[in-house]
């Protein structure tokens, strides 16, 4: 059962228990939704806008894991204060530590506040490793702009431990059985998705958006259109996207024919000799252009049309 968490404000209890956290608090962020999905599993879901200043850059669903000794935090937000703001919001729910953090993939909003994660051990694909040590600083950059200020504690902090292309890797961590899952390229080249067999949940990062348009810039379309079947393969009931609300099967299933029928119809007007101005002409965007972020289409065709080329050198002659 998917039980919403509220926590009455007013209550000596939860000020004592809140008392510690003040300093570190900012409050500036946006408070999280929290809604737990298990005994275990819990989703603080953050706001929907992109990184700005109302925001501070917090604009991610993180999954708190509780395991019998110690918490497993998948994404940890876009800053170091991001980062401190979602551990008050863990102490809410459990006592214990954060002995683990799991990046989802490179890009800044979801792991930037790993550093307020000292001792925990960090947890990527060595794809997103690698591109956290490459791009790093310009994802900083990128967020002190959008937040409108310098994030002083804020750094890239790269995985400790790391796994290849493809791999499905299966233990326990902490009481909890956890597959970590890298697939190909699909919303990067560095996804990781977290599965709960026993639980029948899947924490997707951005492979999953809900009620944003999925972002393709750095993505691999025709790869992510595979990745999605096979996820729903996996058994799941419940799917943690990387923004929006959680997720049936029947969500994934329409967030995967929509990504299908919108390179469908880019790949169409690249075989017909269509630039990609009169291929946005043909396309019904109308859902899309309701949903949050929809400023993405025009660099999604972008990247559509470009597999599509590509896709044509590579078809039998």
């Amino acid at each position: 059962m998917i039980r919403n968490v509220t926590f009455l404000r007013s209550s000596a209890a939860v000020l004592v228990l809140l008392a510690p956290c003040a300093i570190a608090a900012d409050p500036r962020i946006p408070e999280p939704r929290i809604l737990q999905l298990s005994e275990r599993v819990y989703v603080l879901h953050g706001p929907l806008q992109h990184a700005n200043p109302s925001n501070q850059g917090y604009m991610i669903n993180a999954t708190v894991i509780v395991g019998d000794k110690g918490v497993i935090l998948v994404d940890s937000g876009g800053s170091h204060a991001v980062g401190l703001h979602l551990a008050t919001y863990v102490r809410r729910i459990t006592p214990k530590p954060v002995n683990y953090v799991v990046n989802t993939h490179h890009h800044g909003d979801h792991y930037l506040g790993n550093t307020a994660f000292a001792g925990a051990t960090v947890i990527s694909s060595e794809t997103c490793r690698k591109l956290v040590a490459e791009t790093g600083h310009e994802w900083l950059d990128l967020m002190e702009r959008d937040v409108g200020h310098k994030l002083p504690g804020t750094k890239p902090r790269a995985a400790d431990i790391a796994y290849p292309a493809k791999a499905r890797t299966e233990m326990r961590i902490d009481g909890v059985r956890i597959v970590f899952w890298v697939p190909g390229g699909s919303h990067t080249a560095g996804d990781l998705v977290v599965s709960l067999p026993d639980e029948k949940i899947v924490i997707a990062g951005d492979v999953l958006v809900n009620g944003v348009v999925p972002t393709f810039q750095d993505g691999f379309v025709r790869s992510w259109i595979g990745t999605l079947d096979e996820m729903l393969t996996l058994g799941a009931t419940r799917f943690v996207p990387g923004h929006g609300d959680v997720m049936t099967s029947e969500e994934v299933t329409g967030l995967r024919d929509a990504i299908a029928r919108f390179y469908a119809g880019v790949a169409e007007g690249y075989r017909n000799g269509k630039t990609e101005a009169e291929i946005r002409a043909t396309l019904d965007l109308s859902a899309w252009s309701k949903l949050e972020r929809s400023y993405v289409i025009g660099r999604n065709l972008n990247r559509a049309y470009l597999e599509a080329e590509a896709a044509s050198f590579d078809a039998p002659k």
